[in-house]
């Protein structure tokens, strides 16, 4: 299977150069409110960047070109250090299509290849392409694949139906009501706080001194009252903000199950297909944000074996299903994920465990009061939120703990939201148990499997029982 050398679609020139651009639109925009009274001695530099940047990603383009050459795709790409890179088709675990608002109405879509090496080595993104185009490259890989698997193992697959993938086993969609509900009860605000601060902090470039200072005023002799309601006032919108960008994140979700593999689609504004191999499933993680706690739901993800898009925004891990019942989950599991489904029933922490665990925040907090009563004449009343914090410290490690059924392993934690991770001891790539000298005379410990997803991912359980982490170790080493 040979062609022709290729080049991507011509407007790759401008989605890389807008690509750029973007990654330093923060830096230029700072720059230019900073010189914007010297705008004749700047404004001749703001014209020729984008330039620059639109000529350099012309000849990127011209050198890129891409081809089947045998069993391998070829891909040749670099302006000064020409390089040459050979992925063999048998590599390929699958293909995603992405395409957004810009490259929609052009026909263009991003191609990215999936292989089975860690994600920092196993990308490769051809980032624009006609869709035909695109559909075309993904049938010929497929075709290939197929083509060597009957090399392989021809006596195996003559007595196999050529249509057994054709149709789903499953299908999942989520519904207007359900993407709604999905939108409501998740939320991202620690990330959007996070984005508030870092803003914050570059107030001094986009803020008038006059503003601020007069605002900084108000903020000094508002009262305590005054304080909890723009706190309130702030989250909500950046709760309406986040409700806004998850409907347009999962709009039209479907999850289809096939043999060997899971493909799903999802996106409004951004529109993603993206295909999974069920065999590269190292552990799953049922994750319940507190509102969803409330009301009997959760969200699934699957940490997955070889590269993975971290653009996605969930660490590298894949996103199952957005919004299940809790009581529709076995089932659900059953059907998506047979190896990983059947019960789970924890077995809590020891009471001294959790008593221990709470020492750390109680202290945190009774410092951090106690500094608050010597600065503000309000900081006497955070020392009222203590007995609340002891509740939620110890209602929150009393709901921790683990399972062992058989060859699966079940960690439960939770920080605000309560995840779920769920692994086999086939998929375990390393195991520790630790205890301190307190630890020790306090008999606890702690416990952590690796497993190898796109990247290492450790789960911790800590102050077991140093008895119920003995078990754990030797059910691992045997």
């Amino acid at each position: 299977m040979n062609s022709k050398g290729k080049h991507l679609h011509f407007f790759a020139i401008f989605n890389e150069a807008l690509s750029t651009l973007w990654s330093i639109l923060v830096p230029l925009m700072f720059g230019f409110i900073w010189g914007v009274r010297h705008l004749d001695t700047i404004f001749g530099y703001i014209i020729i960047i984008p330039l620059i940047i639109l000529i350099f990603n012309f000849f990127k383009w011209l050198r890129f070109t891409y081809e089947f050459v045998d069993d391998q795709f070829h891909i040749r790409s670099g302006v000064l250090v020409r390089n040459d890179r050979y992925i063999r088709i048998q590599r390929i675990q699958s293909v995603q299509i992405k395409t957004n608002l810009l490259m929609r109405p052009l026909g263009i879509v991003q191609l990215k290849f999936d292989t089975a090496d860690p994600a920092v080595k196993g990308d490769m993104i051809l980032s624009a392409l006609k869709r035909t185009e695109a559909e075309k490259i993904k049938a010929q890989i497929s075709r290939g694949k197929t083509e060597q698997a009957e090399q392989v193992h021809s006596e195996e697959i003559v007595s196999v139906s050529p249509n057994i993938d054709e149709s789903p086993l499953h299908v999942y969609t989520l519904s207007g009501k359900r993407l709604v509900a999905a939108s409501l009860l998740y939320s991202k605000i620690g990330v959007m706080l996070a984005a508030v601060f870092g803003l914050w902090s570059q107030a001094d470039d986009l803020i008038p001194d006059r503003i601020r200072g007069r605002s900084l005023s108000y903020i000094e002799h508002v009262s305590l009252v005054g304080i909890i309601i723009i706190i309130g006032f702030a989250i909500l919108l950046l709760w309406l903000f986040s409700l806004i960008t998850t409907l347009f994140k999962w709009g039209g979700f479907k999850l289809s199950i096939y043999h060997d593999e899971w493909r799903i689609h999802r996106g409004i504004l951004e529109t993603r297909d993206e295909t999974y191999k069920i065999d590269r499933v190292q552990a799953i993680r049922i994750k319940e944000q507190w509102l969803q706690q409330l009301f009997g739901w959760c969200t699934l993800y699957a940490e997955c074996s070889g590269s993975i898009d971290s653009e996605k925004g969930d660490g590298g891990s894949v996103l199952i299903f957005p919004l299940i019942r809790k009581t529709d989950l076995p089932i659900f599991l059953e059907n998506v994920m047979p190896k990983f489904s059947g019960p789970i029933t924890i077995n809590q922490l020891p009471i001294r465990g959790a008593l221990y665990r709470m020492i750390i925040p109680i202290a945190f907090w009774f410092s951090l009061s106690s500094i608050l009563a010597w600065w503000l004449p309000w900081g006497k009343y955070t020392f009222l939120a203590l007995p609340l914090i002891l509740v939620y410290c110890w209602i929150r490690l009393r709901s921790e703990g683990y399972a062992l059924n058989e060859d699966r392993l079940i960690f439960v934690n939770r920080l605000f939201a309560k995840t779920t991770t769920i692994t086999r001891k086939n998929n375990i790539q390393s195991f520790a148990k630790k205890n301190s000298r307190t630890q020790r005379r306090l008999n606890l410990a702690s416990c952590s499997a690796t497993v190898r997803a796109s990247s290492a991912e450790t789960y911790t359980m800590r102050q077991l029982d140093e008895r119920d982490a003995h078990k754990l170790f030797h059910w691992f080493r045997n």
